[in-house]
């Protein structure tokens, strides 16, 4: 017996082994899945770049907000100073792979002008306030935020 693929034995000529029928139908049904699959991939991967962007978006701005939030821990503490509440922003923007470029430390009163720690006086506000731009922090697939910046501020009351 004879197992070729695609073949069946005709009923007419018992000897003979005969082809399957193959029509223009299986031909266009395959054309038609490559084409589906052409127009939606480009939309799934699109999604999917999105959400990975979306998530760097996500983690630049906690790892911006806990800089924010421990400098101005320390701000509050007589005796800091603005070279010690940079350094920790740094340190907490470096450890998350948040890029140096354009990054800006500011320390502020309590109505938003500049100050320095010295000048703040006890049970007055300390506000640190970190901008970080989105466009140096992307991975570069897409660019969601444009030419915006993340600002995030902490606000504490001097000791």
């Amino acid at each position: 017996m004879n197992t070729q693929p695609n073949t069946v034995r005709s009923f007419s000529n018992a000897g003979e082994i005969q082809p399957l029928p193959r029509g223009p139908r299986g031909r266009r049904r395959r054309g038609a899945a490559f084409l589906e699959m052409a127009l939606v991939l480009p939309i799934l991967l699109s999604i999917l770049l999105g959400i990975f962007e979306m998530g760097r978006v996500m983690l630049v701005t906690h790892v911006s907000t806990s800089a924010a939030r421990e400098a101005c821990r320390k701000a509050i503490i007589p005796g800091a100073t603005q070279t010690e509440i940079i350094d920790i922003v740094n340190s907490y923007l470096d450890s998350g792979n948040i890029s140096e470029t354009g990054r800006v430390v500011s320390i502020l009163d309590g109505e938003g002008n500049p100050a320095t720690v010295s000048q703040i006086l006890p049970l007055d506000p300390v506000v640190v306030q970190v901008e970080v731009p989105y466009s140096e922090n992307t991975w570069g697939f897409t660019s969601i935020m444009g030419g915006n910046s993340l600002v995030v501020r902490s606000t504490m009351r001097r000791e």
